[in-house]
């Protein structure tokens, strides 16, 4: 399998670049500065794109069969607009070349109302200090429901990540849903490569957000 990975020099995007190549996957790794890229592979490449702009890259996509996105951005009181501006460009470039997989990395806890189910101290501390974050993020899965419903693509949400080695424990999938009920509120980010990768090739996760946890 071609694969596309955008914010592949990021903590989570490393470990997807790196289990990609271990089944023996072709990488293109999208990035903004390629020096941050500290894998190298035969079965690599590495391309210095602007997120934002889908003619830096959209050729780039062609021959590829998905594109993964581990994208982050930092909070900003003023309000976060990153994930839907580069989404917006990520979807017409595949629709220029006629691809339709694409999985995403988002979070728990991108529904407003799902947020008073967390507990009380990830309520009163770490959400409303990345509240713009997790709005935005919704905001991105709103508009693929809405308006790209002619792609195929897989919003993962997991809990907090860890840089912790991979839990080899079953990964909990609830589809559709902002959270997973009773499960741990941390996972590993090898484990959140994992499945975005196993999910790339699972029918009944298109179209869908699902919440993921151990």
């Amino acid at each position: 399998m071609k694969v596309v990975i955008f914010g592949a020099t990021g903590q989570t995007g490393m470990h997807l670049v790196q289990q990609a190549l271990d089944r023996g996957h072709q990488v293109t790794a999208m990035v903004r500065n390629p020096a941050k890229m500290t894998i190298q592979n035969e079965n690599l490449t590495t391309e210095s794109v602007d997120i934002f702009d889908k003619e830096s890259f959209s050729s780039k996509l062609s021959g590829h069969d998905v594109v993964f996105s581990c994208l982050g951005f930092p909070t900003d009181k003023n309000g976060v607009t990153g994930y839907t501006s580069a989404t917006k460009a990520i979807v017409e470039a595949m629709r220029a070349n006629e691809m339709k997989r694409f999985v995403a990395c988002h979070s728990w806890y991108t529904e407003e109302k799902s947020r008073g189910e967390a507990p009380w101290y990830l309520r009163w501390t770490l959400i409303p200090m990345i509240k713009t974050v997790l709005n935005n993020m919704r905001e991105t899965e709103v508009w693929l429901d809405s308006e790209a419903k002619d792609i195929d693509y897989t919003v993962v949400r997991p809990p907090g990540l860890t840089n912790s080695a991979m839990d080899e424990g079953e990964i909990k999938v609830s589809v559709d849903e902002f959270h997973v009920a009773g499960a741990s509120a941390r996972t590993p980010r090898a484990n959140v490569a994992k499945f975005m990768l196993e999910c790339a090739g699972k029918d009944e996760y298109k179209g869908k957000g699902v919440a993921i946890a151990l």
